[in-house]
């Protein structure tokens, strides 16, 4: 079984939920600005690893927006979101670890495959979800990302399965529904997290899975309970 990471397994909190500045207040730029070229359309490549250090990564797309802000604002900003990145990947919901752990518990082989920059899972080897999974690929690591069939077929031959005996597991962002699909994996969506950030997303995504749960100890309920039944 496949899993997406972000959104379907943790969420990162909110500069306010985190206790931390907003990005506006840190950099003097627009949030919306800056969030639409890091992240929407990561206009770098920091999710197939053309930039991989944080604080040029910062740097880069801050002064594209505004070449006067200065590098202790950038400095700052790196740290405040490590700080709230951080929380996301260790800061696990444990009803998602033991979640994971009834699907091992059953014999079934877990794969991660996760549209990231290498400054987005810098405390990847701290969080409890690393142990819980036989493989995982990060896209900056292979220099593809969702939904091209390459970071799949990765995980999969990893986890020495088939995409037709495969479930990928996700909240339907960079279409990845839709490259499973594609290479012949069911999918299915959870929407509980991407409810609460994007709830406008969710009727469009509905159209590429073949089961919907809310998040991923509900998916399991059915399962584990299915084949123990």
């Amino acid at each position: 079984m496949l899993f997406d990471l972000f959104h379907t397994l943790v969420s990162v909190p909110a500069p306010a939920r985190a206790g931390e500045p907003s990005l506006e207040d840190l950099l003097g730029v627009s949030s919306a600005e800056w969030e639409r070229r890091y992240h929407t359309e990561d206009v770098l490549g920091r999710c197939v690893g053309r930039v991989t250090d944080a604080i040029e990564a910062m740097r880069l797309v801050t002064h594209a927006i505004d070449p006067a802000v200065t590098e202790e604002r950038i400095h700052a900003a790196v740290a405040s979101r490590r700080r709230r990145f951080r929380s996301g990947l260790v800061d696990v919901d444990p009803a998602m670890l033991d979640a994971l752990e009834r699907l091992r518990a059953v014999g079934i082989r877990l794969g991660l495959v996760s549209d990231a920059g290498a400054d987005d899972v810098e405390s990847w080897t701290e969080s409890p979800l690393r142990d819980r999974f036989d493989a995982a690929v990060f896209s900056y690591q292979v220099g593809v990302r969702k939904p091209d069939a390459r970071i799949y077929q990765i995980v999969l031959d990893a986890l020495g399965t088939r995409a037709e005996d495969a479930l990928f597991v996700g909240d339907g962002g960079s279409d990845e529904h839709i490259g499973a699909r594609a290479l012949g994996m069911h999918t299915v969506l959870v929407t509980r997290l991407i409810n609460h950030w994007q709830p406008e997303v969710v009727d469009r995504r509905r159209a590429h899975a073949d089961w919907e749960f809310a998040d991923v100890p509900a998916l399991v309920d059915a399962l584990v309970g299915s084949a123990l039944g």
